[in-house]
């Protein structure tokens, strides 16, 4: 077992637009305390290995930011942003395989990352003081890697990933206050964006394996995003004719060859 007591940090991080800080007089060092534990075993005369791993961790002073916060370009960054506690836990199953023509591994984990803003200082806390959901907070997420060799030159190697879209904050409604119009946006990262999966695969030679040469190289060809997914960067909202329109923004929505030497 594994223990970490008063973990300090002399930065912080803000979101959503991923500012740093140094901690200073205004802005204290993050702390939290994490335990983890693990258990392992090999099979099948130690050509399979499986393992289990567990963790609890506790955050205090994590800083958030205020609901309307402006974090760019802001001299006075201490003024919109929030001290909140968090607690983080999870586990993880991995199978793994490194001997014979077949091998690779597979791992599931399950984690999830929550925040909370308790100080009594403020008049209306994220989401009314309840526990919510941390940006990077992807509760789901399996990894499969996989690598069979035809020869000792030859191989043919695939990678597939999946996790649970992460958290976001959507505008539900519109309204007219004083002459104007204003959006109503849900509770802080109520929502999420869609699930992401890729798989890659790539053709793998070896042109070489004599013990006695100085370097040894890899050729491989392979395409990036076989099945060609859309997968979800970013969603956001513009205003056209009155009304509000969403969007979804991928950065790769096509599959991609690729070579590498």
């Amino acid at each position: 077992m594994r223990q970490y007591i008063h973990k300090l940090s002399n930065t912080t991080i803000m979101s959503p637009t991923d500012t740093w800080k140094l901690s200073d007089m205004n802005i204290r060092p993050q702390t939290g305390m994490q335990v983890a534990a693990g258990v392992y075993k090999n099979f099948l005369d130690n050509t399979v290995e499986a393992s289990v791993e567990g963790y609890y961790k506790t955050m205090d002073r994590y800083l958030d930011y205020r609901s309307g916060a402006e974090l760019t370009m802001n001299r006075h960054i201490e003024t919109d942003v929030l001290e909140t506690v968090g607690k983080a836990y999870g586990v993880e199953l991995m199978l793994k395989k490194q001997l014979g023509k077949l091998n690779g591994w597979i791992s599931y984990s399950y984690s999830r990352t929550q925040l909370k803003q308790k100080d009594p200082r403020i008049d209306e806390p994220v989401n009314n003081g309840e526990w919510y959901n941390a940006d990077y907070d992807k509760p789901h997420e399996l990894k499969l890697v996989g690598n069979y060799k035809f020869t000792h030159r030859f191989s043919l190697s695939m990678n597939c990933d999946y996790s649970t879209g992460r958290p976001i904050t959507l505008p539900v409604s519109k309204y007219e206050y004083a002459g104007g119009q204003f959006v109503y946006y849900s509770d802080r990262n109520k929502y999420r964006i869609p699930d992401f999966f890729r798989m890659d695969l790539a053709f793998n030679i070896e042109p070489s394996h004599h013990l006695t040469l100085l370097t040894h190289s890899t050729i491989s060809f392979g395409i990036y995003n076989v099945t060609g997914r859309k997968n979800v960067y970013s969603v956001y909202y513009v205003s056209e004719e009155g009304r509000l329109q969403g969007y979804k923004m991928a950065i790769f929505g096509v599959p991609i060859p690729f070579f590498i030497l």
